[in-house]
């Protein structure tokens, strides 16, 4: 029911007139862009579209958005396509907080924004070791001079 549901609402948006303010470019790829983030936001909220939980759209739109495989000069529009996408199913009469979750999206853009290398890509997040970790790692030569992988030889007695 979800998926056709809402890949016909991503259909009739593609040929509205708020979709036809986009670059043409833009507009081809949002189908592509409105399934993708249908499908995320219902992976974590069964309910979506009928209701969604506080900070859905935050995790969609800053952890599984910037990874989607599309051209550089269309990821940046994609908080934009997803935020006029929801205004469309709220004045289409489909969903009736379609403008509060347009402002929360257009909100959230801008930490998808800084995700986006400039360059093109995602930028990873900086895994930093704890303050009283062990210097070695578990892949590093074992201290003790055995030759083996500190994980197969000492790593259990530490």
């Amino acid at each position: 029911m979800f998926d056709n549901r809402w890949d016909n609402w991503a259909g009739d948006f593609s040929e509205s007139f708020g979709a036809g303010l986009f670059d043409p470019t833009v507009r081809n790829f949002a189908p592509d862009i409105l399934s993708h983030f249908g499908t995320a936001v219902r992976k974590i909220d069964r309910d979506f579209p009928d209701e969604v939980s506080t900070g859905t759209f935050a995790t969609v739109l800053t952890e599984v958005m910037p990874r989607l495989s599309l051209p550089d000069a269309v990821r940046p529009h994609v908080p934009e396509v997803v935020a006029r996408f929801l205004e469309y199913l709220q004045e289409s009469g489909r969903v009736g907080e379609g403008s509060d979750w347009a402002a929360q999206v257009r909100v959230i853009g801008r930490s998808y924004g800084q995700r986006l290398k400039p360059e093109g890509g995602v930028k990873g997040v900086t895994i930093r070791k704890a303050a009283g970790a062990s210097p070695i790692g578990r892949n590093d030569p074992c201290p003790c001079g055995s030759g083996k992988k500190y994980k197969k030889c000492c790593y259990e007695r530490a």
